[in-house]
């Protein structure tokens, strides 16, 4: 998104009243925290001590000694269901006791909520000016409208100077497309948590299912049809028993965007069509994928999908809590998209002889597998203007974030004698910075290279960004290949940095970038009932309740209840 849409779209007129009724959305975490870094263990942390993967060097301990104690303010999402070691609580623990006495800047935790109330909270801060020194933001609108109103420190000509060396080198990975988005009029207003590149939905199969029907695996969309007729037909479990179903499909929202498990995107991207997003035609003009025509050919092909059983038949009712998942965990199913860490330890408990294969299909009448980026940034942390010293508050961001990936080994030593270094929300309770965490774009891919080389030759080379937790996986994966560890911990990480994540290498891996990705300002009160008319029009095409011919009213509908509407503010944004 240029930086010209983002200022078209401050000049709407939104006002901070909207902040009040309109910053109820529910906390996501960043597409880059899904379970692919996160998870460190407290030896993981020590191990980790003193190596820097940006620089090589290790963050020198008191280097700021020199300056006089500085007070920042902060606020964070919470994590009540965290159990934190004793004597280590939110706003005094041994991370803030090391920040202060080792930079000389006391962090005092002004506010944290949890989930939506984070959200409300702000609101409420920003409507009565009392916003801490730096804050935690996942609401992009969010953020546009504190930059209309001058309530963020500009850090174009600090940021630079200030910033860790490590975050420096995750700006670079991503090519300047996480700070576009936070980068208003060409003033820097906000340090973006970019989301990662890799997470992209890829088809899992049961390849032990494959092998004992003599299948190959697929690579066109006939070539999935017989693959997953021959899972609903030919007992692929061999047990004498019709029970098995084709593909296992989400039936709350069976088409969903970036890092969904169980959707059916895929299907739809192979036909160049792209529903949930904001696209451009190869005439320039904006539309919603959703209401793309060619739509009706994807629907037509799974409403016959679904009635020659290769979805499963039940999908439609499997509502409760982990009912899709059971589906493939049990044994059920042969078939379902997710992304690389979308593989399920249960599936291995009920099934020790199970075999996975993620494949990169079905492709296109091109030979490629098309998906959709994601947004370039989906939090951040801001710093008020009326902060005393927007710089130092920077570089205390950098220097935190480096504290918690562990590369400093003094800090190590304390933290882990704490033990706060057990979980990855226990770390989030304790570090100023909370959910932002920082990675570079491409470290999945990177990753599993890495896990690739050693399984394959016995050796690795590290790469810029490596923490002992990439380390632990390159063993922890290597060790279930070579059938010394068979725990349920290393068939994920096995399954993860091995299996999925050697995809994303592939020549077929074809990216697109949406042409908006973000709310606009009539989104908070158009977007739940669009949301809802959409997700409905799938279930009841797909399993037969309407015809595909339904889709042409759902098109009229959506347009008069307000779709029209943001296609013009969107349109607006993007000075079309």
């Amino acid at each position: 998104m240029k930086n010209k849409a983002v200022n078209r779209l401050i000049a709407l007129g939104t006002t901070l009243t909207i902040l009040l009724c309109g910053c109820g959305g529910t906390e996501k975490p960043a597409v880059g925290s899904a379970p692919d870094r996160e998870t460190q263990t407290a030896a993981s942390q020590s191990a980790a001590a003193g190596e820097n993967a940006a620089t090589g060097e290790t963050p020198v301990a008191g280097e700021n000694t020199n300056e006089d104690m500085i007070t920042f303010t902060f606020s964070k999402s919470s994590y009540p269901s965290v159990t934190l070691p004793e004597g280590q609580t939110p706003d005094d623990n041994v991370v803030l006791d090391y920040i202060r006495d080792n930079y000389q800047v006391d962090m005092k935790l002004a506010w944290q909520a949890e989930g939506s109330e984070y959200n409300n909270k702000l609101s409420l801060n920003i409507a009565s000016g009392n916003l801490p020194d730096i804050f935690y933001c996942n609401d992009y609108r969010t953020f546009l409208q504190l930059a209309q109103n001058g309530l963020l420190a500009d850090l174009t000509d600090i940021y630079e100077e200030n910033i860790s060396d490590t975050i420096k080198g995750i700006d670079a990975s991503y090519g300047g497309r996480n700070l576009e988005p936070v980068t208003i009029d060409g003033r820097l207003m906000a340090i973006p948590a970019g989301n990662l590149d890799g997470q992209q939905d890829v088809l899992w199969l049961r390849k032990d299912w494959l092998d004992n029907l003599g299948l190959e695996v697929p690579k066109t969309m006939e070539d999935l049809e017989k693959v997953l007729t021959a899972f609903v037909e030919e007992d692929p479990d061999g047990n004498g028993v019709d029970d098995t179903t084709g593909l296992t499909v989400d039936a709350t929202k069976p088409v969903a965007r970036y890092n969904h498990a169980f959707g059916l995107e895929p299907i739809f991207y192979a036909f160049g069509v792209y529903p949930n997003y904001w696209m451009e035609d190869e005439n320039g003009e904006i539309y919603y994928g959703s209401t793309d025509e060619r739509m009706k050919e994807v629907l037509t092909l799974l409403q016959d999908w679904y009635k020659k059983g290769l979805i499963d038949r039940q999908f439609a009712t499997r509502i409760g809590s982990g009912e899709t998942e059971a589906v493939f965990t049990s044994g059920q199913s042969g078939a379902y998209f997710g992304a690389g860490h979308a593989n399920y330890t249960d599936a291995f408990t009920n099934n020790p002889d199970i075999e996975l294969v993620a494949v990169a299909a079905p492709l296109d009448g091109s030979g490629k597998y098309n998906y959709v980026l994601p947004e370039p940034t989906s939090s951040m942390l801001c710093i008020s203007s009326k902060c005393a010293d927007p710089a130092r508050a920077v570089k205390i961001i950098g220097i935190g974030n480096d504290l918690y990936r562990g590369f400093d080994e003094k800090a190590n030593e304390i933290f882990n004698a704490a033990g706060i270094a057990s979980s990855s929300n226990g770390r989030r309770a304790v570090f100023p910075q909370g959910s932002v965490t920082y990675d570079y774009f491409d470290i999945i891919e990177k990753l599993g290279k890495a896990v690739k080389e050693n399984i394959e030759t016995g050796s690795y080379t590290e790469y810029e960004g490596m923490t002992q937790y990439d380390k632990d996986q390159v063993v922890l994966a290597t060790q279930y290949a070579d059938g010394s560890d068979k725990t349920e911990l290393s068939f994920k990480s096995y399954y993860y940095r091995y299996v999925g994540s050697n995809l994303l290498s592939g020549s077929e891996m074809n990216p697109h970038e949406a042409a908006y990705y973000y709310t606009t300002d009539s989104s908070a009160s158009l977007q739940a009932e669009l949301d809802t008319l959409e997700q409905e029009m799938y279930l009841s095409i797909i399993i037969g309740e309407k015809s595909v011919d339904y889709f042409d009213g759902f098109v009229t509908q959506w347009k008069n209840i307000g779709g029209d509407t943001l296609l013009e503010e969107v349109k607006q944004v993007l000075g079309r």
